[in-house]
């Protein structure tokens, strides 16, 4: 793909955000529960100590992930949702018990009493991403939150791009701010990304 301009990433967020508005709630929940059968069976949850989970409320067209949280959470791992900040470009993680807020873009976070996790204790991210490439690039809705919040966070902190596999691409243009993830998880199951970075 020529270019890296903010015109081709427009272009590629509606047509993969059309692919996946395109599917059926039938199969958003199938698809979801292979992702989330994958997710589990990762390794990486296995062989390290895994003490916070950075993950988020899932919307209707996006790959659920309520079954693989609550596993988590009965494994002793603490999750963690992303509250978005007015002013600030990195998310904030907190816990969450029974009450849910309204955030700025309307979709359901942490409120803001709920106790928070720093992000250099954040061990895991399950990154959301309108789509991505099998060697860890991502595009997302273009707010730049995920991307300001991983440059910031632990290091050595795993990411997870969660999609669809009708949602990897071979190519997408790549900005000096743009953050890779590690895996792609998708109902064919974990790409490891070798991103290196």
């Amino acid at each position: 793909m020529v270019g890296n301009s903010s015109s081709d990433k427009a272009t590629l967020r509606r047509e993969a955000e059309l692919r996946r508005r395109a599917l059926s709630p039938e199969v958003v929940e199938r698809w979801g529960g292979e992702v989330q059968k994958h997710l589990a069976a990762l390794p990486l949850f296995s062989d390290r100590v895994i003490r916070a989970v950075g993950v988020y409320d899932a919307q209707p067209f996006e790959v659920p992930l309520a079954d693989f949280i609550l596993e988590l959470t009965n494994r002793g791992v603490v999750c963690v949702y992303p509250r978005v900040v007015r002013g600030e470009k990195t998310l904030r993680f907190h816990e969450v018990g029974e009450t849910w807020a309204r955030g700025p873009f309307g979709l359901r976070e942490p409120p803001t009493y709920a106790p928070e996790r720093a992000l250099a204790d954040i061990d895991v991210f399950l990154v959301p991403g309108v789509a991505f490439t099998a060697d860890g690039r991502r595009l997302g809705r273009g707010g730049g939150y995920y991307d300001t919040t991983l440059s910031l966070a632990n290091a050595q902190a795993a990411r997870i791009g969660i999609s669809f596999a009708n949602g990897v691409l071979d190519d997408l243009p790549v900005e000096a701010h743009d953050q890779r993830v590690d895996f792609v998880a998708t109902e064919l199951g974990v790409l490891a990304t070798h991103a290196g970075r």
